[in-house]
């Protein structure tokens, strides 16, 4: 018996072999898929009355949602036209708070000029009072000379007198 065994009939085999392979792995992954979705049953099963309540009360959430995205656009519009009406008011608010910022600045310069020459001048008034006193006490102390002097020359005189 000789039997010749080709290039052709291994590829063969190993193609019938691959298959085989994919078959199996196919049967595995639809064995997978089957007990998912019978978890999947399961848990629907159990959570049925609350699948349908919440598909019952979409609905009316859609209806809320409805009435909020009307309000929303009514109070943005609202919003708007605020914002239209007061941009004039505003405009002239804020160029009235530059007025007074700039009266403001001009007021605290004079306020600083006008405290500068009152240091200026109280300093000037100090240094004259002081040169003042200085010239009062110098002149107290000739005049209690003068008197010392006086005196002196009268118990002379009076000694001189008496001799």
């Amino acid at each position: 018996m000789n039997n010749i065994f080709t290039l052709h009939d291994f590829l063969s085999l190993l193609l019938y072999l691959a298959g085989i392979c994919v078959l199996v792995a196919l049967f595995l992954v639809l064995l997978n898929v089957v007990k998912i979705l019978k978890n999947v049953k399961a848990l629907l099963d159990s959570h049925k009355k609350e699948i349908d309540s919440t598909i019952e009360s979409l609905p009316g959430l859609m209806n809320n949602v409805t009435d909020i995205s009307a309000n929303v656009s009514s109070l943005t519009d609202d919003a708007t036209q605020i914002v239209k009406d007061v941009k004039p008011e505003v405009k002239k608010v804020m160029t009235c708070v530059g007025s007074v910022s700039d009266t403001v600045n001009g007021i605290s310069r004079q306020v600083d000029t006008t405290s500068l020459k009152v240091t200026n001048t109280l300093s000037d008034v100090s240094d004259v009072v002081s040169d003042t006193a200085k010239t009062i006490s110098l002149n107290v102390d000739n005049v209690i000379d003068y008197f010392y002097i006086l005196k002196e020359l009268v118990l002379t005189i009076r000694d001189v007198m008496l001799k």
